[in-house]
């Protein structure tokens, strides 16, 4: 397997919670003090870097931050997933079950799709994670050669994308939660009322 290398340090190891990637990192070329570090790893999908680091030149001290950090950020993480829990209730993990089918056949841009729990980190199986409104992408279209859905997430309108082969199935609107249902409706207003503004300008 490569070198992770960022900023000059190789990640030996890191742990995934969440939107976070904690990692503990080496640089024998780095002074003295500074040979490990512990500290987030943030992307823009072209760069990745180390933020919110710590540094030293004891091996044992900088893995005693890495598991500090581990907890610090699983702690984080539960207490969003009670936030969310407070905000819409019930919200399990959907299964094959609580939708229909789709096959390579079927357009699924503009239908509200649900992901694999299989395809998700414990942390993210459940139905506020799962459910997606998809609004294009080459993987949307019937008989696609893409695989790349671009999508909206219902629970809090974040975009974002997914994996063709990561779909379980479309779930009709009037089998949606309550929340859910709540939720699409003011996603789908704003997207009609930026078409609108895109057609408005248009016609100038």
């Amino acid at each position: 397997m490569a070198e992770r290398i960022i900023g000059g340090y190789e990640v030996k190891d890191s742990f995934r919670i969440g939107k976070f990637e904690i990692a503990l990192c080496e640089n024998r070329g780095a002074p003295p003090d500074e040979v490990y570090l512990c500290g987030l790893i943030e992307s823009n999908g072209i760069v990745e870097m180390l933020t919110d680091c710590m540094a030293s030149d004891s091996f044992a001290d900088i893995s005693t931050c890495y598991g500090e950090k581990i907890a610090e950020k699983a702690e984080e993480v539960q207490k969003e997933s009670e936030e969310i829990a407070r905000a819409v209730g019930d919200n399990p993990e959907l299964t094959a079950r609580d939708c229909s089918p789709v096959s390579d056949f079927d357009c699924i841009e503009g239908r509200v799709i649900v992901l694999k729990g299989d395809a998700m980190r414990p942390e993210f199986k459940r139905a506020t994670s799962q459910l997606l409104l998809c609004t294009g992408g080459f993987g949307s279209q019937a008989n696609a050669r893409g695989r790349t859905c671009f999508a909206t997430r219902i629970y809090d309108g974040e975009k974002t994308s997914c994996h063709r082969g990561d779909v379980l199935g479309v779930m009709e609107e009037d089998k949606l939660p309550e929340w859910a249902e709540e939720r699409l409706g003011g996603i789908l207003r704003q997207i009609r009322d930026e078409r609108n503004k895109r057609d408005t300008r248009g016609d100038r």
